[in-house]
């Protein structure tokens, strides 16, 4: 397969000095290869395996051959791992090299679908808190999905703006991620939007937002706190310029990203990394005082990962989100095993039969040794409490 790319975002990289080789990215544009890894789910125990090919800023990435159906595994849908591209899991390495001793407040206040947010939870020290920010109902309906599977209980999800986020209570966190919207430069190879819509205007509309959001976002860092700027685009005026100008404008100390195999300063160009097209740069807050106290106001909550029980006639019973939590406790509940097939037939909603050994009443099945979700086992079937919106349609 050979891209089309647009002649004058073309030009614009030609013209660039800091890009080593551009000849060589363009090409690598053009060959629309992009390449498939995911990241294992260390709170679940999950790990690459010993001779698995792994992502080089973190050690739970792991890239893939090729490109599974991964509707149709199981594990997926379990949280035990995530689809995300390479260089967007740098972000574990950004975190750990800020020395984090102990549980912090972090926003991600552009986090949809989740898999900066998930990452960031592997890395920020046990306990942390998690504010999860996204603007369209929609995504921040995937994204609080993907965090339920993730497991980790300590987050919320906000819907709204970035910039609406500036009402919060100034200094309320130790460390931000603003992955600012931009044009999508990174992300020509694999996107045709990202190449239909891409015009030196774009950039230049995308530049002000993100200078925008980067300016409703500061006063909520503490002194001493630490903002994660990240795009998927190359250019100047998104990524350095902007940097450029939080030093100028709002004092900001730009501090040196850990060394990356490949990474030339903060940037992942996709002929000199396995992955996307990344941008990354770490801005420092001058001072040193504890994060004010948060409170977080309803009318910006959408939900976190979700209830934990629900009403089921007279009694309690736990939810789906609860069986997918990283602390859950499976060996309190009567579980059954399941094959691929069964496990595909719950998630696909069915009613299932699960045999005579199988015990009666609430249930929840497994599937590698991990947890499924919850059937009513009546014995000639057993009602599937799979949640509506989580069944999986392309079988």
């Amino acid at each position: 397969m050979t891209v089309e790319l647009p002649s004058e975002f073309e030009q614009r990289i030609l013209d660039n000095p800091a890009i080593p080789n551009a000849q060589g990215l363009i090409d690598t544009l053009r060959a629309g290869e992009p390449v498939v890894a995911i990241r294992h789910n260390r709170l679940k125990g999950c790990a690459p395996g010993p001779d698995a090919d792994r992502v080089p800023w973190c050690d739970a990435g792991e890239y893939l051959a090729e490109r599974p159906v991964f509707t149709l595994d199981p594990a997926f849908h379990q949280g035990l791992y995530y689809v995300q591209d390479p260089s967007s899991m740098a972000i574990d390495a950004a975190i750990r090299s800020l020395g984090l001793t102990g549980p912090v407040r972090y926003l991600d206040a552009c986090a949809a679908p989740g898999g900066k947010t998930t990452a960031a939870i592997d890395a920020l020290p046990p306990g942390s808190f998690v504010l999860a920010n996204e603007f369209e109902p929609a995504r921040a309906a995937v994204l609080c999905q993907n965090l339920m599977k993730w497991g980790y209980g300590k987050c919320a999800v906000s819907l709204g703006p970035a910039q609406r986020l500036g009402s919060l209570a100034a200094g309320s966190f130790d460390v931000i991620a603003a992955d600012v919207p931009c044009s999508g430069e990174g992300m020509m190879r694999k996107d045709p939007a990202a190449r239909r819509q891409w015009t030196p205007a774009l950039v230049s509309s995308c530049a002000a937002l993100q200078r925008e959001i980067i300016e409703a976002l500061w006063p909520l860092l503490r002194p001493g706190g630490t903002m994660i700027y990240s795009t998927c685009t190359f250019s100047r005026e998104e990524n350095e310029n902007n940097v450029a100008w939080a030093v100028d404008r709002l004092g900001a100390e730009q501090l040196p990203l850990p060394a990356l195999p490949g990474v030339v300063d903060g940037h992942f160009y996709p002929h000199l990394v396995r992955g996307e097209g990344l941008y990354m740069a770490l801005l420092s807050k001058p001072g040193n005082e504890p994060a004010a106290p948060l409170r977080l106001p309803g009318r910006l909550l959408q939900q976190g990962v979700g209830p934990l029980t629900e009403p089921k006639g007279r009694t309690e019973i736990p939810t789906h989100a609860a069986c997918l939590a990283a602390d859950f406790n499976a060996s309190e509940w009567p579980r059954f095993e399941v094959d691929r097939p069964t496990a595909l037939s719950f998630l696909r909603r069915d009613a299932l039969r699960l045999g005579s050994d199988a015990p009666r009443g609430l249930l929840l099945l497994t599937y590698g040794g991990h947890p499924l979700g919850w059937v009513n086992n009546l014995g000639s079937r057993a009602n599937n409490l799979l949640p509506k919106n989580l069944r999986i349609l392309n079988l």
